[in-house]
């Protein structure tokens, strides 16, 4: 075979790959920061400053590291793709670490948020200094592809013999993030930021610490993973109790983990985006949380958080698991399909041991009060342990601050007592949630007749609502979509129970409409036609958009995919422009009289909607399910119908 003809075909890598992994991959700022401090680790730094000025749009970042000659700029910095694992030591030479970057596309993170990056590098006495710019790199991507030659520039403010600068100019991602956010995001992306690890992070001048994870102070009850871990129980200033649970995830494979997980002391010491149990391997975040993976629904989930470094899942001689914007890992790897059984045991370990630890705490907190003690101490012993079990649910409750705690206590005891009379306190034990002592307060909140009226008239409202609803189970589909946009946006309760106080600011509202509509205008007549609404609330510290598609209208899931996508853009500029300081979590619910197309894909469907924390249901599953959610509501209801027999008797 002649040369000609062994290389008579080709493979090609273009330039539009820093399009699918560079400029397009990385979300947000803390994610692309994230890269270049694994890049400075890997250089053996001990220190990296990140130096922000939002007023001019630049961020700087400077290590300690070994630096780069012009040679090694070009093998491996500019290499896309260079695979440092398989090239260089598997530890690093000075402080004997082992080696983060992987795929060689980390470093392409920077593109994702700037326009130019500037890089100066020392090493050896030798400096070199280079400017890339995004604009150029698109314009040979357009003519065809090619080679990109950075420019070489001077850097006269640069004067160390070892180490490596990142600028960052022209930023196409606002920095209205707040400093406090950033150190907060990037202290929980790592492990390894510390002293005891040679390590040290700074943004501004100002080190990163453990404190700067904001979680620990809040933290009640810690398992750590074997006596190594028993470090972090040092990090809790009020923590109460801690326990040791054996690290050995797979004894045969020799898989084992660092770390801990915890209980916070109450709901608001922790919201939706922190209640997570994030992995690290190697010191750095691969996996933002196992906890959603797990599907756990208990009580006791809603306050746990965790961290924990199980560096098997990322060895040099296996398969690469992390996903390519090194955030995730591959959920059908075998690996993490064990982490995931062991971190099951554990949250097993855990609930068992929570729930009576938080009763005993919180009962503890109740029984200062004096007058909570003089009505406890009248109670036989059987009937303690049901109340020392309610203080527990009140005094971790979310939300409930000092006059709020006082009320629930009031209604709670009114209950205590009216259920006792009917041998009925197994009732509180189902108690749980904010929603469920809120109707306790509603159902027992006086003994006097007048204010029963009061709460029947109440009832009755409500209950009014779920029956309307009830009657629309065999309706025609106009009338159904009449009732539910007549009802769905003043009572999100029947979307989600934990939206039950749904409320708008009036100004967002003004302004988000208005962004809406724009989106509106565009859309086709065709997708006119299939709609009915969309409105935007705020709840739970939330942004909800909802959606009304008309009831016989087939929708595709790419259509679906594409309207969501306009409304969270739509809705996140004018959030960002208009109003920075407001919260930036947004869920969104189509409802929709089947579901998308094509119907043989539904857990597809289901998971590209979750990418856009979005969900769909249908007019008949909304009706039915809002029925069965609201059982125990109803259930309640008859239980206490003696008294509105009464009255209504009367």
């Amino acid at each position: 075979m002649t040369e000609d003809e062994k290389h008579k075909y080709t493979m090609r890598i273009g330039l539009n790959v820093l399009n699918h992994l560079g400029i397009g991959l990385y979300s947000n700022v803390p994610a692309v920061l994230s890269e270049v401090v694994a890049n400075a680790w890997d250089a053996d730094a001990d220190s990296v400053d990140i130096v922000i000025n939002p007023t001019v749009g630049k961020i700087v970042i400077d290590d300690n590291g070994v630096g780069m000659t012009a040679q090694e700029i070009n093998d491996r910095y500019l290499f896309v793709g260079y695979d440092k694992r398989a090239h260089e030591p598997a530890r690093t030479p000075i402080h004997d670490r082992l080696l983060m970057g992987r795929k060689g596309i980390g470093k392409l993170a920077v593109f994702s948020i700037a326009d130019t990056v500037e890089v100066f590098s020392a090493k050896g006495g030798d400096k070199n200094c280079l400017r890339m710019s995004a604009p150029a790199i698109k314009k040979l991507i357009q003519k065809g592809n090619g080679d990109y030659h950075p420019e070489p520039i001077e850097a006269s403010d640069f004067n160390v013999t070892r180490g490596t600068r990142i600028v960052l100019r022209d930023l196409r991602r606002g920095l209205a993030t707040s400093e406090r956010f950033l150190r907060m995001r990037l202290a929980r992306r790592f492990s390894i930021i510390a002293p005891r690890y040679s390590f040290e992070v700074s943004i501004n001048g100002i080190p990163i610490t453990a404190k700067d994870r904001e979680f620990f102070p809040n933290i009640e009850f810690m398992w750590y993973f074997g006596e190594e871990s028993k470090v972090y129980v040092d990090q809790c200033p009020n923590i109460l109790q801690s326990f040791e649970i054996d690290p050995v995830v797979d004894v045969d494979q020799g898989y084992r983990v660092k770390g801990w997980l915890a209980t916070v002391k109450d709901q608001d010491s922790i919201d939706d985006q922190n209640n997570t149990i994030v992995i690290f391997s190697r010191g750095k975040l691969v996996q933002e949380d196992v906890l959603k993976d797990l599907k756990e629904g208990g009580l006791f989930s809603k306050y746990l958080i965790g961290e924990i470094d199980a560096d098997f899942m990322d060895k040099d001689d296996q398969d690469d698991l992390v996903t390519s914007d090194r955030q995730r890992v591959k959920e059908d790897d075998t690996r993490y399909v064990a982490l995931k059984a062991f971190v099951e045991d554990a949250l097993q370990v855990i609930q068992n041991r929570w729930t009576p630890l938080r009763n005993e705490v919180g009962a503890t907190r109740a029984l200062t009060n004096p007058v909570l003690l003089e009505w406890y101490g009248r109670l036989g012993r059987d009937q303690r342990t049901t109340a020392r079990r309610l203080f527990g649910k009140i005094e971790s409750l979310k939300g409930a601050d000092i006059e709020a705690k006082r009320e629930l206590y009031r209604s709670s005891l009114l209950a205590f007592e009216k259920l006792a009379l009917k041998d009925a306190l197994s009732l509180l034990d189902k108690i749980e949630t904010e929603r469920d002592f809120s109707l306790v307060a509603e159902l027992f909140n006086s003994i006097d007749e007048v204010e029963a009226v009061h709460y029947h008239q109440i009832v009755r409202a409500r209950l009014e609502v779920i029956n309307q609803l009830r009657k629309l189970l065999n309706s025609e589909p106009a009338v159904k979509e009449r009732v539910l946009q007549e009802h769905i946006f003043d009572h999100l309760w029947l979307l989600d129970p934990s939206w039950e106080r749904a409320s708008t600011n009036a100004r967002i509202e003004e302004a988000v409409t208005k962004e809406f509509d724009a989106v509106t205008a565009k859309l086709s007549d065709e997708e006119k036609r299939g709609r009915i609404d969309i409105r935007y609330r705020t709840s739970a510290g939330k942004h909800v958009i909802v959606e009304l598609k008309k009831y016989d209208r087939s929708v595709s899931i790419y259509e679906l995919q594409q309207q969501i996508d306009k409304y969270i853009s739509a809705l996140r500029k004018c959030l960002q422009t208009k109003f920075p300081a407001e919260a930036s979590i947004i869920d969104t619910v189509c409802i929709l009289g089947q579901p998308p197309t094509p119907h043989e894909e539904e857990e597809r469907n289901v998971k590209i909607l979750q990418e856009y924390n979005a969900i769909y249901v249908t007019y008949d599953t909304l009706i039915t399910n809002a029925l069965r959610s609201y059982q125990d509501y109803l259930e309640r209801d008859r239980k206490i119908s003696e008294l509105i027999s009464i009255i209504e008797r009367l």
